[in-house]
């Protein structure tokens, strides 16, 4: 295979990654949307009247959205990864098409277009979801937990509350990639 076949191919195949990546960002989106979705009604529909129950869902939520988060940053890196290796290709193959940028149409100040990153803001999004989960855990442990917390059956609560921390850093700390 010539030199300029293998290298359009290269280009082929990271576009292609690259377009996939973007696929997956949104399918996982939807899969953790469905959950914490489901946690929320959930909490809403259980909060009055069984507020432990309420507790161990916020703790769900946080856990869903924590992990949310960080699928949005995984899947962002490698989009980010594989846009690169397209920009260092295309000069050979397309030109500048992808680091080319048109000139915005006028539209006035509501409705023009912006340059924002949807795949940055959605992960903004995921990261006020953890803030909202981590309020209602802390208005479980403030409002119902008081001391002395074994005479109240409330040391059950507290130990969920910690496990739930310590679940989230060790996902954290042990949900990185692994580079091959």
């Amino acid at each position: 295979m010539s030199k300029k076949k293998m290298k359009l191919k290269e280009y082929d195949v990271a576009l292609a990654t690259r377009n996939f990546e973007i696929e997956l960002f949104w399918k996982r989106s939807v899969f953790f949307w469905g959950f914490i979705a489901s946690a929320f009604v959930g909490y809403a529909t259980v909060i009055k009247n069984n507020p432990a129950l309420a507790f161990v869902l916020a703790c769900f939520g946080f856990v869903c959205s924590i992990a949310w988060s960080l699928v949005n940053r995984g899947s962002k890196y490698w989009q980010e990864n594989w846009e690169s290796i397209v920009a260092n290709i295309e000069d050979d193959i397309t030109g500048e098409l992808f680091k080319y940028r048109a000139r915005q149409q006028p539209k006035g100040i509501w409705l023009s277009s912006r340059q924002f990153s949807v795949s940055k803001v959605t992960i903004a999004l995921s990261d006020f979801t953890c803030l909202i989960w981590f309020g209602f855990m802390l208005y479980h442990l403030m409002k119902h937990m008081q001391l002395p917390l074994c005479l109240q059956g409330s040391l059950l609560v507290v130990m969920i509350f910690f496990l739930t921390i310590i679940f989230v850093v060790f996902m954290v700390i042990f949900g990185r990639s692994s580079h091959v």
